[in-house]
């Protein structure tokens, strides 16, 4: 029998993850939802945490450079499409990624997960290489930007110079532009049919990228034998009770007889998670490409998905 523990699991609130809290293998977990991105706060900041949601991105390149405070377990529970990201003018003549070397886009983040699956996804799909742009982003950033990359550090608010027009492209999850009425909206995404772009790409390849997944502070897990596949067990059983409630959706919110974000290493995972390595490295962020059994808890390999 584990001892009675109570272990605090920080991330954004999502609907799926409304039924963590509770007793799972002895252990009590107590879930926080967060605004999107203040889970990572503790983790960037090398302050203390139990279990928190986090960058795949950052995580790796944290590992990358010698940081060996967590490990993660394979709950890939943030993943987006990234061909919709890449914000234009709604005046503006650029229409496909092709027409965007040598012109000036900004990124506020430019090592966020969000813009290297996109930088990464232009590359395979569009040819078109992230050194064929001219880089901005704001000052302060959580990893510098690579050499390579050429990026200029800006003032002023990135979205609003696109709306000015003294920047091309805007690289962002979304934009404050997208909350105003249709009619009063100022930008869009480049693809004219962004939508369809992705459920192409995904048919081809089926990749859903993924953006996070959770980590958990090594101290946390010599200290509570059981508590990866605790939380692994806790995340599967409240994911696949939403959807047993409300219905399993695919990524564009439609009906679905799969669930489109399986925990777990499995074999499409595991290329998905390969695939934000290989990105990583590509783009200069990390010097080697891991191996994905070093960057989760011992066993995760065996961890199932079971509704």
């Amino acid at each position: 029998m584990l001892e009675q523990s109570l272990i605090d699991f920080t991330g954004h609130e999502y609907p799926f993850f409304r039924h963590v809290t509770g007793t799972w293998g002895g252990i009590d977990l107590r879930y926080t939802g967060v605004a999107p991105g203040m889970a990572f706060a503790p983790v960037l900041d090398d302050e203390p945490f139990q279990v928190n949601e986090f960058s795949l991105a950052n995580f790796t390149m944290l590992r990358d450079r010698g940081d060996d405070r967590m490990l993660a377990v394979p709950v890939f529970l943030n993943r987006a499409f990234r061909q919709g990201s890449l914000y234009v003018r709604r005046d503006s003549d650029l229409v496909h990624p092709d027409q965007l070397r040598g012109r000036t886009v900004g990124a506020r983040e430019y090592t966020q997960t969000a813009g290297v699956w996109w930088r990464g996804t232009m590359v395979d799909e569009y040819d078109l290489h992230w050194t064929e742009i001219d880089w901005v982003s704001e000052r302060t950033q959580r990893f510098p930007p690579p050499d390579e990359a050429g990026v200029t550090k800006i003032d002023g608010d990135l979205e609003t110079l696109l709306i000015e027009g003294r920047i091309d492209g805007f690289l962002a999850p979304a934009t404050r532009d997208e909350a105003k009425p249709a009619a009063e909206r100022r930008l869009r995404p480049i693809f004219p049919n962004s939508e369809a772009a992705e459920r192409d790409y995904y048919a081809r390849t089926g990749i859903y990228p993924i953006n996070h997944t959770v980590v958990i502070q090594r101290d946390c897990l010599d200290r509570h034998p059981g508590i990866a596949r605790a939380v692994f067990d806790a995340c599967c059983a409240s994911k696949n009770r939403f959807y047993r409630e409300s219905g399993m959706s695919d990524p564009w919110g439609g009906a679905a007889a799969d669930d489109p974000i399986p925990f777990g290493l499995t074999d499409k995972n595991r290329e998905i998670v390969g695939t934000l390595f290989r990105y990583l490295h590509e783009q200069k962020f990390i010097d080697r490409i891991p191996d994905i059994e070093s960057m989760f808890v011992a066993g995760a390999g065996d961890f199932a998905d079971i509704p």
